[in-house]
């Protein structure tokens, strides 16, 4: 069984304090409304050369892991692959070992 136990004396006033809101509309009207920051529009020829670098990059970036090369019998046949595991590193017909 539990029995609960009122500790709040009712008997007691409670304190009040005179407080005033800080958000009122009297005190907002000090301020200035919010400028609002637009980004320029930026263009130019670098502004192109990076457009066009992004774009051949992170084609050869999704594509790379598709391309297949022939290195013959029990060799990974990717083009481009990084094997961590035996620490070796293929691009195309270079084979990489430390």
């Amino acid at each position: 069984m539990v029995q609960i136990i009122n500790t709040v004396d009712d008997k007691q006033p409670v304190d009040r304090h005179d407080v005033e809101a800080v958000n009122k509309a009297e005190n907002r009207s000090l301020y200035a409304s919010r400028v609002k920051i637009q980004p320029k529009d930026v263009s130019g020829t670098f502004r192109r050369l990076k457009w066009a670098l992004l774009t051949v990059l992170l084609g050869i970036y999704y594509i790379s892991p598709w391309l297949r090369w022939d290195r013959g019998p029990g060799a990974p046949d990717q083009a481009i692959l990084i094997d961590l595991a035996n620490r070796r590193f293929y691009f195309f017909f270079i084979e990489i070992w430390p």
